[in-house]
């Protein structure tokens, strides 16, 4: 080889060496590795020694040696000039890399070798690796996203649409590509005129170079419109040089109706939140009226129970100064309007205690229509023959559980205020029916509790009430009457006893149109307790008593005397008025005046009993007759003061009527005569024998030493308690007939000390003296109860009674 020559190959051979790609060259016969530059061995990580004694396949864990043989054989055999492959080399240690193989057979002189350049594209193929699962990663969420994605060149012809713009268009993206999409989809305006593109503002995004947004209309393949929300903005390349625009959309017809429906929702919810704000505004009102009656009931009954102690203290210091014998004349008189005043004081007292639900009730199963029909009678009476009165009772009416005293003195003056609003002349409608609360009605009333209700409703055509003065009208003291025409009680007692009935009241009036009160008492399914039959029951017996009978028919004279005589009265007889007149004028004493109405002679029975009066002051007068109209009736009113027993009439209605004419006149005495009038009384000690203990139990002084005054003077041995720990220490110590005891004490109520008295003490006499009721616990213990303010005689009058 010549030196020109030999300087070639070298410098051949330095370039191979040095060159960027991988060569490999080795033999055609044996596949040695004859020459295999830096770059190979440095990424092989083998020395040209070790290389020299391997083969291809060695490095090429894809192939083996006939493999790799059988592949070259083209090559070999001048089939191919040049193969062009990608395999895998194994670097020395066991790590591969991807390489890209440009193989040829070539000769050098006689020796035919194998050359092959060879690049390492590892890098490269992950990178297109890389790229691949980045576009299919794109491919997938531009396909599988709701949101159409369009894309536009630079000039605004379509190069791209995912599988939402198609199923959004109607369009395939064939059909569009290349073309406009303005003139595809947004073309027209949905009354059918021309949409020009330079109109367009998703248009204007590539030439402004800007980023759009906005609600637009477009037109879908079936040829209906269909409104979209649309985001255009301009799409650039790594140079920043906008080559087209990005359109994201979808269909928001959905959306418009939501957002007119939620428009309306709005409006809607914004109407009922003020409804509901003034509702709860109502009801706060509500609330407030009604925590203020329960504060006015609380703070009323307190003050009730403490007036009735002071008038305890009132009254039975004025009883006491009564029994004085210096007293007399005008200071008597002034004795006697004192304790008018306590007794009015003690009228008050009570009224607030019924708004105060502080009351004693008597509750018991009852027909509202059977009371209604009652005290019809008393209604016309009480209301004037000027008033138009219509009862209407529902059918199948349930029962209630109710005070049924209460409940008729709550009907009359509900009954009277009506007629004062009608000044004595109008329509007054009673009805009674069924009804029902329901949760929404409490709701609006909370004071209200939901359940099944007898309503009674009382309705008049007065002059109604202003709508200011509606929500005062229960509040005790509150009246719209003239001064001095009404003390504002009534309601307020009405109030107070349906409430402690466990009712609910309402009131409806308008000015000029009447009122409406509406009473909810609380429906029992007990059965009514059948009143007794006519002649059925115990008659109540006479204490000798003195009556005078005035009846001119001979037959029934004789028998009202036997009935007296067996009750056991003392009879005197008189045919008419003349000979009645003439028996009380012979100054015989005479506790009662018994006469018919209608009897013949000069003198009439009204003008007898008016003459008795004045004979004997405390003479109890009974009228009797057959008769439903008569001399004594006027205008459908009884006289005042009047009392009559109609024909026929049992025994036992007799004795009753009786009595409760006797008890009338002996309280009348006793109020309002003077000294003279109860001097009995006071007078009469407990039967003769043994002295009586009584322990007395009140923690007021004045009171205390009031009673004890009374009962010293009856002749009673009294030891005072002001607590329950000194009354329980005097019951262990001593023994007692009986025990006078207050209800509130400074140690707690005395309802567990009187019942430990009955279970350990029952022959003791128990007297609960209280300004309010007997309370449930002590009502079935035979417990007897004087209510405060008492006089002195009521607390004598009971203690005979019972020792």
């Amino acid at each position: 080889m010549s030196h020109s020559m030999q300087m070639t190959t070298e410098r051949l051979g330095e370039i191979v060496e040095k060159a960027a790609a991988e060569v490999f060259i080795f033999g055609r016969d044996d596949f040695r590795f004859l020459l295999v530059n830096r770059g190979a061995r440095q990424n092989l990580r083998y020395s040209s020694e070790e290389l020299a004694e391997l083969h291809p396949w060695d490095i090429k864990p894809e192939y083996s040696e006939e493999q790799f043989k059988a592949f070259v054989e083209p090559l070999i055999t001048g089939e191919l000039k040049q193969l062009h492959f990608e395999t895998l080399h194994e670097r020395k240690g066991g790590s591969t890399y991807e390489v890209s193989v440009r193989l040829q057979l070539i000769s050098t002189g006689d020796l035919p070798v194998f050359y092959a350049a060879i690049q390492d594209i590892t890098e490269e193929k992950w990178m297109g690796r890389e790229l691949e699962d980045v576009s299919r990663q794109l491919d997938a969420i531009l396909n599988n996203t709701t949101m159409a994605v369009f894309m536009l060149d630079d000039r605004q012809h379509c190069s791209f649409m995912n599988r939402a713009a198609e199923e959004l268009t109607g369009f395939a993206f064939k059909e569009v590509q290349g073309r406009p999409l303005h003139d595809v989809i947004h073309h027209t305006h949905p009354d059918g005129r021309p949409f020009p593109i330079e109109e367009c503002a998703i248009d204007r995004a590539f030439p402004e170079n800007n980023q759009s947004q906005g609600e637009e209309v477009f037109i879908h393949k079936d040829g209906t419109f269909y409104n979209v929300s649309f985001t255009a903005s301009p799409m650039k390349n790594a140079d920043g040089v906008t080559i087209g625009t990005v359109i994201e959309a979808h269909n928001i017809d959905e959306e418009l109706r939501a957002r007119e429906a939620l428009n309306s929702f709005n409006t809607e919810l914004r109407q009922r939140v003020d409804e509901t704000i003034a509702e709860r505004q109502a009801l706060e009102a509500q609330l407030v009226q009604a925590q203020k009656m329960e504060a006015i009931g609380q703070l009323t009954g307190g003050v009730a129970h403490d007036f009735n102690n002071l008038l305890q203290v009132i009254g039975g210091n004025l009883q006491l100064l009564k029994q004085e014998p210096l007293i007399e004349g005008r200071n008597s008189v002034r004795l006697n309007n004192a304790i008018s005043g306590v007794e009015r004081g003690a009228k008050l007292a009570a009224q607030l205690l019924a708004f105060g639900r502080q009351q004693p009730l008597k509750p018991k199963p009852i027909n509202v229509g059977r009371v209604l029909r009652d005290i019809d009678d008393m209604f016309r009476r009480t209301l004037g023959e000027r008033v138009e009165i219509e009862s209407v009772i529902a059918a199948g009416l349930w029962n209630c559980l109710v005070d049924p005293r209460q409940l008729e003195n709550a009907l009359l003056n509900l009954a009277i205020n009506a007629r004062d609003a009608m000044k004595g002349e109008g329509k007054l409608t009673v009805e009674a029916g069924n009804g029902s609360l329901d949760d929404d009605y409490v709701a609006l009333h909370p004071e209200a509790s939901p359940g099944q209700y007898v309503v009674l409703a009382v309705t008049d055509t007065g002059c109604g009430i202003a709508e200011e003065n509606l929500a005062k009208v229960f509040e005790p003291f509150f009246t719209t009457k003239a001064p001095g025409e009404g003390t504002g009680l009534g309601l307020s007692m009405v109030f107070g006893f349906v409430k402690q009935s466990g009712g609910h009241i309402t009131i409806y009036s308008e000015e000029g149109e009447g009122t409406t009160v509406r009473i909810y008492l609380p429906r029992t399914r007990k059965a009514e307790i059948a009143n007794r039959p006519e002649g059925g029951g115990v008659a109540e017996q006479g204490n000798s008593e003195v009556i005078l009978v005035v009846e001119d028919d001979a037959d029934v004279r004789s028998t009202v005397v036997e009935l007296l005589t067996n009750l056991g009265y003392k009879v005197i007889e008189a045919a008419n008025a003349d000979s009645a007149l003439a028996i009380l004028e012979c100054g015989i004493s005479i506790d009662l005046l018994f006469t018919d109405v209608v009897m013949p002679g000069k003198l009439r029975s009204p003008e007898l009993a008016r003459i008795a009066k004045e004979r004997i002051p405390n003479i109890g007068v009974l009228f009797t007759s057959g008769y439903t109209q008569n001399a004594i009736v006027h205008a459908g009113k009884l006289d005042e003061d009047i009392e009559l027993l109609s024909k026929p009439y049992s025994a036992e209605k007799l004795s009753r009527k009786i009595r409760k004419v006797l008890k009338g006149a002996t309280k009348n005495v006793a109020h309002n005569d003077g000294l003279e009038s109860n001097a009995d009384v006071p007078s009469s000690p407990l039967p003769k024998g043994r002295q009586r203990g009584v322990l007395l139990i009140e923690d007021e002084p004045l009171i205390r030493m009031n009673i004890a005054d009374t009962l010293d003077r009856m002749g009673c041995k009294v030891f005072e308690a002001s607590t329950l720990k000194e009354a329980r220490e005097l019951l262990e110590t001593n023994a007692f007939d009986a025990i006078v005891s207050d209800l509130g004490l400074p140690d707690g109520t005395a309802i567990q000390f009187l019942l430990d008295v009955r279970a350990k003490h029952p022959s003791v006499t128990v007297i609960l003296a209280t300004g309010g009721g007997m309370p449930a616990e002590l009502q079935s213990q035979g417990i007897a109860i004087l209510t405060k303010p008492f006089a002195d005689h009521d607390l004598k009058a009971l203690m005979k009674d019972k020792l």
